[in-house]
């Protein structure tokens, strides 16, 4: 029971985020204009410092699966001010850096991918086929991408060449 109410409180959040995105117009920018990537190019382009690469998740999923090594562990599941100016301190203060978003199968981050296009970050790429694969692809953890564990200290990405 504990847990089918955690997921509707995250269901709900999520939810709440895209509502709050769509009140505002925000999902008025089409899924045309939104770059997607596979995850190893992600992984190697956040890497590289070319994009940053954040995972979208809820601290309950970082906590059961860890966060991609490279990925800044930012969730969507909270105040959409809060969550992006987080996504703003990531980017380093520059809202055009590229941004790439992925979540567990692809569907979250399919749906914000418009929205943070809009709410100011003009180069949000998508990383379709999430964590742990979905309709994009097999996925992060089934292409042996590297992961690291999370705790609520979480340092950030680990960009050093892996």
């Amino acid at each position: 029971m504990a847990n089918l109410l955690r997921s509707v409180v995250r269901i709900t959040a999520g939810a709440l985020f895209a509502a709050l995105f769509m009140l505002s117009g925000a999902l008025s920018v089409s899924a045309q204009q939104v770059s997607t990537l596979e995850a190893p190019a992600a992984h190697e382009k956040a890497l590289k410092g070319e994009l940053v690469l954040v995972d979208i998740r809820t601290p309950e999923e970082w906590k059961a699966t860890g966060v991609p090594a490279s990925a800044h562990a930012i969730t969507m599941h909270q105040d959409p001010q809060v969550f992006l100016a987080a996504l703003l301190k990531a980017t380093g203060g520059d809202a055009d850096k590229p941004v790439a978003v992925i979540c567990r199968t692809g569907s979250r981050s399919t749906a914000l991918a418009g929205p943070l296009s809009k709410a100011g970050f003009p180069n949000v790429i998508n990383v379709t086929e999430g964590v742990a694969g979905g309709p994009g692809g097999p996925g992060w953890k089934k292409r042996a991408l590297p992961m690291r564990s999370w705790t609520k200290d979480d340092a950030g990405p680990q960009l050093a060449a892996q």
